[in-house]
């Protein structure tokens, strides 16, 4: 499963070696290697989509480079992708930036529009990283912070396009990120190898998902995040990243009722080791 899709929001389920196929230094709207592929192993449009918004707010408006916009985690993340479904009142009326984008994505002839009533575009995108994660930015690894060294996820890149951010889909995604986290915490127990495992294990770093969730947040939305409950961490300090201040805030979900649903073979124990298939699917087996 790569992606589902409701009427607004689009979920894209960890890529993993299907990102090969993507090419950071090139816009999201111009990836011949993708293109060219099998599409059933293509990267799917919902993360194409993702990427022109975070084209748009990241690179565009707040100048990150473009190369820089693709990370290593964006592979092994859990992505979101919301849509606006856009009235296109007559032939004579322009199209947005984000209408003309997005038909190149897609092969529509902007000029055709005044034959359809309304179209969809993408608006607004969030990700959910699975731990391990890298030691944090000052020099100190992040679960020094939380206690007993409690294994947690990130939220992150939520970006939503410039015309659009009165319209609710911060909040959309927010939630929407969060009830995941909520309802399936076994998807994001360490979706790695054992030996990754084992080196979380040496480090001290707790292997089970119990909650909490991690947000690096640029210092002038912190408001934006209290209202869903995070709360900023003044022990991790601030740091930059591509230019811009950021902090730490933490928030805990509830996962009890995901965590009944766990199968009993998936739990991560002394007795279980986690393994990766070739092509990047995580099984389970019991190290008996």
């Amino acid at each position: 499963m790569a992606s589902t899709r409701s009427e607004f929001v689009d979920f894209i389920y960890p890529l993993r070696q299907r990102m090969r196929l993507y090419d950071p230094t090139k816009p999201p709207t111009d990836q011949p290697k993708n293109d060219a592929s099998d599409p059933t192993r293509a990267i799917p449009q919902g993360f194409i989509d993702a990427m022109i918004v975070r084209e748009a707010v990241f690179v565009e408006e707040q100048g990150v480079p473009l190369e820089n916009e693709l990370d290593e985690d964006d592979q092994r993340s859990f992505h979101w992708t919301a849509y606006a479904s856009i009235p296109v009142k007559a032939k004579s009326n322009p199209a947005s930036p984000e209408m003309r984008m997005h038909d190149e994505k897609m092969g529509t002839d902007t000029k055709d529009r005044h034959k359809s009533t309304s179209t969809k575009i993408p608006v607004g995108t969030i990700r959910l990283v699975p731990p391990p994660h890298e030691p944090h930015p000052n020099g100190k690894h992040e679960t020094d912070v939380p206690k007993d060294n409690e294994c947690y996820v990130k939220l992150g890149r939520l970006s939503v396009i410039k015309e659009f951010r009165k319209a609710g889909i911060s909040k959309l995604l927010i939630e929407t990120a969060l009830a995941y986290a909520r309802q399936h915490p076994y998807e994001l127990l360490p979706q790695v190898d054992a030996t990754a495992v084992e080196r979380m294990n040496q480090e001290g770093v707790g292997t089970d998902f119990r909650g909490l969730v991690l947000v690096h947040a640029q210092t002038g939305v912190q408001k934006l995040w209290r209202k869903y409950g995070f709360e900023t961490d003044e022990s991790m300090g601030t740091w930059d990243e591509e230019g811009m201040e950021h902090v730490g805030m933490w928030k805990r979900v509830d996962v009890s009722d995901g965590r009944r649903r766990i199968p009993r073979e998936m739990l991560l124990s002394e007795r279980s080791l986690l393994h990766s298939s070739h092509d990047g699917i995580v099984t389970w087996r019991n190290a008996r």
